[in-house]
């Protein structure tokens, strides 16, 4: 009777009719269509769980899971696919696997969750490790339900499912959050998340030590309020990415770090493309900004100074292409120096002379030695020097040229001397100057090739797959790169851009082919991290051009002061004296080194210090002083004018110092003296011949009235012809008397006395 439902309702009729023949034909016809309906719900039952099993696996199928159920005794009634799965085994208790925890320990029998289901344990979601000696381990969500019938346990179902995958995922999505998380930490400049309204969410490392705050004293408050604002910036970086939904970047000087930021602001939206946070990145580029002031501050004063000459000087290369010139060249040929800068100069000249400038100049580039020579353009003469400019090799790639005029030097042999004195000086400056440019090019580039190699040894390792990473640096045609470096269809690449200028390039290579991500094979982070690196090389090497560049400014102007005829001081308000030519010793006979430190006014005569003063308030101001006459006390006791011309330093919008030029007028102020004292000297002599001439005149007078009584008429006309003589000089005099205040009077009106 197990197969109840195989058996044919005329077969089972006859057994009964066996079993009772006492039954009449109604009650056989009535038992008869009983049975029959027996069979029908019995085949209909048997139909319902065959269905019911097909589904059980479907949905087991359908989420991902498989499962068994266990009886009352805890044997298994049925199980899902994959019986002999290394999950199903170990959740089993089979020996050839292990059911552990996700600690690591493993689970004793008895807490297998088939076996704490038939206790009337739930077990929802419950994560084991299956640790099988010979393979990999696997990673398990199980779930387990008693199944309760009449309120007593008689069973219990068990479904898993495999999330080995998923655990993987989730473990690297940690270590890059940890590594993301590691990296925002400790990047040097300031990173800081926050709402559109500008509320600070967090800083990294260095926003809070650059607030001298911690997290908690930071969270909540406006940027501004951090600084002390109590309103925004009139500029502000966050407001222009809000508006406008993409990054926005302003440089800004911060009076109250004192400091120049460079804010860059990049939005996050969320899905309605709206904005949720600002990620706010400050670099502090106060040392560019400084070293940009200073640079062209050197170089202002580097061209006045080159200016301040009368010489036509020009710089030219090889080929006679102007490189350089000062405002007297474009005075001479009248035209501007953008129209000359890179012109040839022998194209300014007739052809004649041209070829015969072409020579000479060929002949200093072969020979390395200066030319000397006189030459005559436009009826006037001039004093031509060819100085060559040699590199590191000896060859020479530049050539100073300057010529002086020297039409009057026939004139005296003082005015000789002194502009031979002249030229000489110009010549050696321009010599130290491109002496200083050989150096500076010849200059090493060690440091910068260390920091390439140390950067590229550690660049591969913040990607994904750093046994399979190389990377390589190219700046200006020079490559840094990893020992296993091979170009790849895998690559990265950012470039690095140095004062606007693409100068080299970042790459990162996969050796293998990686499933694909954000970008290829690599991650949205890992292409900003890139940008980040050739960003960092850009500021290092423009950092560096800045200092070689001041260095180079510094060196020339320091130079030229050196050689400096007048004597040149840079004097600050804190240090006192910092810098001070050599023409010190020879105007108030010092030494240089005598003088550092110490402060200029200690050195005025009493009686010039109002004027000193008065100096001081218009530099305090800003404004510049020229000709400004003091009087100077030597190192031997005595007393020297000098004309002074100042110029503030300024830094930051305040004056913080100033640059002077005194040239000694000793000797023009004793002429200017002795020419007054010779002046009012003429002025008594005349004032003592108009006066002589009427005292001459008196006695006169009484001489002639008394030939009057003289009866000699001889005598008498004698002595009347000497007094008209007399008369006659006394009127002369009188003649030059008014000639000399006549001239007198035309040397007041043109202040010649």
């Amino acid at each position: 009777m197990e197969n109840l439902q195989d058996v044919l309702p005329a077969d089972l009729l006859e057994i009964l009719q066996d079993a009772a023949p006492a039954l009449d034909c109604r009650s056989r016809e009535r038992l008869a269509a009983g049975i029959e309906a027996l069979l029908d719900e019995n085949r209909d039952l048997a139909a319902r769980a065959a269905r019911a099993e097909l589904e059980r696996d479907a949905l087991l199928a359908a989420v991902g899971r498989q499962g068994f159920v266990y009886d009352a005794d805890g044997g298994v009634i049925t199980a899902g696919p994959g019986e002999e799965d290394r999950i199903a085994r170990a959740l089993l208790g089979r020996q050839d696997v292990s059911l552990r925890y996700p600690g690591g320990e493993p689970v004793p029998p008895g807490d297998l969750p088939g076996y704490r289901a038939l206790r009337g344990e739930r077990l929802s979601s419950c994560r084991y490790t299956v640790h099988d000696p010979g393979g990999e381990d696997l990673h398990v969500v199980v779930s387990a339900s008693p199944v309760v019938t009449d309120g007593a346990v008689s069973g219990a179902a068990v479904t898993w499912q495999d999330v080995t995958g998923e655990e993987r995922t989730r473990r690297r999505l940690a270590e890059a959050n940890t590594l993301l998380e590691g990296l925002f930490e400790n990047l040097g400049d300031i990173v800081g998340i926050q709402l559109p309204d500008r509320t600070i969410l967090r800083y990294n490392r260095a926003g809070y030590e650059m607030l001298g705050m911690t997290p908690e004293e930071v969270e909540g408050w406006k940027c501004y309020n951090l600084i002390g604002r109590a309103a925004p910036c009139s500029v502000c970086a966050t407001e222009l990415a809000v508006a406008s939904k993409k990054r926005e970047v302003v440089e800004k000087f911060v009076p109250e770090l004192g400091r120049y930021l460079e804010c860059r602001s990049s939005p996050i939206l969320d899905e309605k493309g709206e904005v949720a946070f600002i990620v706010e990145q400050l670099y502090d580029v106060t040392d560019r900004r400084r070293a940009e002031d200073e640079l062209r501050e050197s170089e202002a004063t580097a061209r006045a100074l080159l200016n301040a000459p009368s010489e036509i000087i020009a710089l030219l290369d090889r080929d006679g292409r102007l490189i350089e010139i000062n405002e007297t060249t474009t005075r001479r040929f009248a035209r501007s120096r953008e129209d000359l800068i890179g012109r040839n100069i022998f194209q300014l000249f007739p052809p004649d002379e041209a070829a015969a400038y072409a020579a000479r100049l060929k002949e200093v580039v072969a020979s390395g030695r200066p030319a000397r020579f006189e030459d005559a353009w436009g009826g006037r003469l001039y004093d031509v020097v060819l100085y060559p400019a040699a590199d590191e090799r000896g060859d020479v790639i530049r050539v100073a040229a300057i010529a002086r005029d020297v039409t009057g030097k026939k004139r005296g042999e003082d005015a000789l001397r002194k502009r031979t004195h002249d030229l000489n000086e110009r010549v050696k400056e321009l010599s130290i100057l491109y002496e200083i440019s050989r150096i500076i090019e010849r200059r090493s580039e060690t440091s910068l090739d260390e920091v390439f190699h140390e950067i590229i040894r550690v660049l591969s390792t913040g990607w994904q797959y750093p046994e399979d990473t190389v990377a390589r640096i190219t700046v200006h045609g020079r490559r840094f790169a990893t020992e296993r470096f091979t170009e790849t269809p895998w690559r990265q690449a950012s470039p690095i851009v140095v004062l606007g200028e693409t100068v080299g390039m970042v790459e990162i290579c996969y050796l293998h082919e990686r499933p694909e991500r954000d970008e290829g094979p690599f991650l949205a982070e890992e292409r900003a991290l890139l940008d980040t690196v050739a960003r960092r090389l850009g500021s290092m090497m423009e950092r560096f051009q800045a200092w070689d560049s001041l260095e180079k400014s510094e060196s020339q102007f320091r130079e030229i002061m050196q050689q400096s005829f007048d004597m040149i001081y840079t004097c600050y308000h804190e240090g006192g004296i910092a810098y001070i030519s050599p023409a010190v010793t020879r105007i108030l006979g010092y030494a240089p080194d005598e003088i550092v430190g110490r402060r200029c006014r200690d050195f005025v005569v009493p009686s010039s210090l109002p004027a000193w003063e008065e100096g001081r308030a218009k530099i305090s101001c800003g404004e510049p002083v020229e000709g400004l006459e003091i009087e100077f006390r030597r190192k031997d006791g005595s007393v020297t004018h000098l004309e002074l011309n100042e110029s503030p330093i300024i830094r930051d919008l305040s004056v913080i110092g100033v640059h002077v030029v005194g040239r000694d007028i000793t000797d023009r102020k004793q002429n200017e003296r002795l020419r007054q004292r010779a002046f009012e000297q003429i002025e008594r002599n005349i004032e003592q011949f108009a006066i002589l001439g009427d005292h001459i005149r008196q006695p006169l007078q009484v001489i002639l009235g008394m030939t009057e009584l003289i009866d000699d008429g001889g005598a008498t006309g004698r002595i009347r012809e000497q007094v008209d003589r007399i008369n006659g000089y006394i009127t002369a005099l009188d003649r030059g008397w008014i000639e000399s205040r006549q001239v007198r009077e035309f040397l007041r009106r043109h202040e010649l006395a």
